[in-house]
């Protein structure tokens, strides 16, 4: 949503005057121009947060920072707007008051589908470009396979998670199994079910898992490796991995100008050449922002696919 200032009117002087006198031209006047136009435009960055605060400081940086390169746009300042939840982010991605929006690949399709909003770039997050998710449970459970976990309750994390929700489900319907939803750990679970219940955090889903409430659980590897005591890795197997997708898009808002998102486009994948840039991106906790290796049509074909399956359920 770029709230674009009235351009001043440039005075242009009027062409060559023929005078019916002897054949002779008058001279052609000089134009005269207005003062140039000064942006008074608003670039809004949206985010999806219970602590707002702290996530406006995480993102003004950046945000001020790919506003001074818009002024050519009508770009003068930038705002970040904080959602509540994925729904008040679509609302208002869909009625134009967001105009980029950072997030991974599950509600940012959700949010893309909803109100025809484009992925155009990779964010590589906490330095890392892909990710994926871990089926895991205790080494003493008795579990080896996924299909072991036929007749068993596993922990994902909420659903509008990429890889607490969309992975590991759409990979558990490719291989062939049945994936239930239950409202908690207690209820049962038919033979032929793997039934699935959320925990809400990483954390919740690793602790279910040890204190055995769950037979297994599902994290991203970056959680796993680097969050997850060694000495609690050394109590669990792992069962399965699903495939890398990207571990965030950029949307950009539908209706945008082509050359504004063509210019937001480039000062994003330029960022990290510069020492401010970089340090911007490093309060941003990013790394930089690339195109998708595959070609934007291939990566997202394949997350399409799989967030049809996750929708299916």
């Amino acid at each position: 949503m770029i709230r674009q200032a009235q351009l001043s009117i440039l005075s242009i002087s009027l062409l060559t005057i023929f005078a019916a006198v002897a054949c002779t031209a008058s001279p052609t006047p000089t134009p005269v121009l207005t003062d140039a136009v000064t942006p008074t435009g608003v670039l809004v960055f949206g985010d999806i947060s219970d602590e707002a605060a702290e996530t406006i400081n995480g993102t003004q940086p950046i945000a001020d920072y790919l506003a001074a390169q818009l002024g050519d746009y009508g770009i003068s300042r930038a705002e970040v707007k904080i959602a509540p939840d994925l729904d008040t982010m679509v609302q208002w991605i869909a009625d134009g008051e967001v105009d980029l929006y950072f997030d991974s690949p599950y509600p940012a399709l959700v949010i893309s589908q909803k109100t025809g909003a484009e992925p155009i770039l990779r964010r590589w997050k906490y330095g890392v470009s892909t990710y994926h998710t871990l089926f895991f449970a205790r080494a003493d459970a008795g579990i080896t396979t996924v299909a072991d976990l036929q007749g068993h309750m596993i922990a994902f994390e909420e659903s509008f998670s990429t890889s607490g929700y969309m992975l590991p489900l759409s990979y558990l319907l490719e291989q062939g199994l049945n994936p239930v939803s239950k409202e908690s750990p207690e209820v049962t679970v038919a033979a032929d079910e793997i039934g699935y219940t959320f925990s809400t955090a990483d954390n919740t889903t690793i602790q279910w898992v040890v204190s055995g409430r769950v037979v297994a659980g599902v994290v991203d590897n970056v959680t796993y490796e680097l969050f997850v005591p060694e000495e609690t890795r050394q109590e669990f197997v792992v069962l399965a991995e699903t495939e890398d997708v990207p571990r965030q898009l950029v949307l950009v808002r539908p209706g945008m100008d082509a050359d504004l998102k063509a210019a937001i486009k480039s000062g994003l994948l330029t960022m990290d050449e510069t020492e401010e840039g970089r340090a911007v991106l490093d309060v941003f906790l990013t790394t930089e922002f690339d195109e998708f290796p595959e070609g934007a049509d291939a990566a997202l074909a394949r997350m399409q696919t799989l967030y049809d399956l996750a929708q299916s359920r």
